[in-house]
């Protein structure tokens, strides 16, 4: 959450609920197959458990620098 938040109690309402055990629920449950990040709730069955995923090999020297930086640029990390 942002310092600057607009709506920052609902935001925190927010975070509270889908960090705990019945906002997990709901991820693990649902129709997004999202990983838990609660102890005490398992991933969807569904999904490749995180211990098994391989990141992608990415050779920077094939990555177009103009566009990266655009991308970097509206996703404001730049």
């Amino acid at each position: 959450m942002l310092k600057s938040s607009k709506n920052s109690a609902a935001a925190q309402a927010f975070i509270k609920f889908v960090t705990g055990k019945q906002g997990q629920e709901v991820l693990k449950n649902g129709t997004s197959y999202e990983y838990a990040i609660a102890s005490n709730v398992d991933s969807n069955a569904k999904l490749v458990p995180i211990k098994d995923l391989q990141a992608p090999t990415v050779d920077p020297a094939k990555l177009n620098s103009a566009k990266v930086t655009d991308l970097m640029t509206k996703a404001g990390l730049l």
